[in-house]
């Protein structure tokens, strides 16, 4: 628990544990028990894999790492691509902070200005401008004249929501086939069902 994490992880210390994983709860609180952050736990306020070197703890955040290996995987790089991400909570914000960090040149992200990321979103976005030559904007996902604009000019459109997951694998955020064009990458972030609407 968040709680006794503190005395978890000086045992793991205690007996020399090289590294591990935690999730949720645990992953924002763990950013206060490491000596050191890499930028993307920095920028996320969250930690889900720890080196331990002698005590010296490192925080990670494979999250995005995963992402961007997918779309390796699959032939595709994010390095000067225009990606459009739907979504602004835990798994959108992995993939918008390792796609800036790994060169993608612009990333429009649409979610829903009542959802209780918005804020944290619209931060994350002025502190990835300032930090990577990468131009990041927050957009009411309702706007949909924005949407067919932004997705006219990127390479890849990503659903980092849970929209279309089971068991509502009907749904989708995008239901107008026109949007898409030939040369763009769809990538939903949906493990359940493998294919998706989108």
């Amino acid at each position: 628990t968040e709680q006794t994490l503190p005395q978890a992880v000086e045992g793991l210390k205690a007996i020399g544990i090289r590294g591990f994983n935690l999730t949720m709860p645990c992953k924002n609180r763990m950013v206060g028990l490491c000596d050191q952050l890499s930028p993307a736990a920095r920028l996320m306020n969250a930690v889900n894999t720890v080196v331990n070197d002698n005590g010296h703890l490192t925080g990670h955040n494979t999250d995005g790492i995963g992402f961007v290996r997918a779309l390796q995987d699959a032939g595709h790089a994010i390095a000067g691509k225009t990606m459009t991400l739907l979504g602004a909570g835990g798994a959108s914000t992995a993939i918008c902070v390792q796609a800036a960090i790994d060169g993608a040149r612009e990333i429009h992200v649409f979610a829903r200005s009542t959802s209780r990321f918005w804020d944290r979103m619209q931060d994350l976005a002025a502190e990835l401008g300032r930090s990577y030559p990468c131009t990041v904007t927050l957009t009411d996902q309702a706007d949909q004249a924005q949407l067919a604009k932004a997705l006219e000019k990127s390479q890849l459109l990503v659903n980092g929501t849970s929209v279309g997951m089971a068991p509502h694998a009907e749904d989708s955020l995008i239901t107008d086939k026109s949007l898409f064009h030939p040369d763009l990458i769809v990538f939903d972030a949906i493990y359940d069902p493998r294919q998706t609407r989108l």
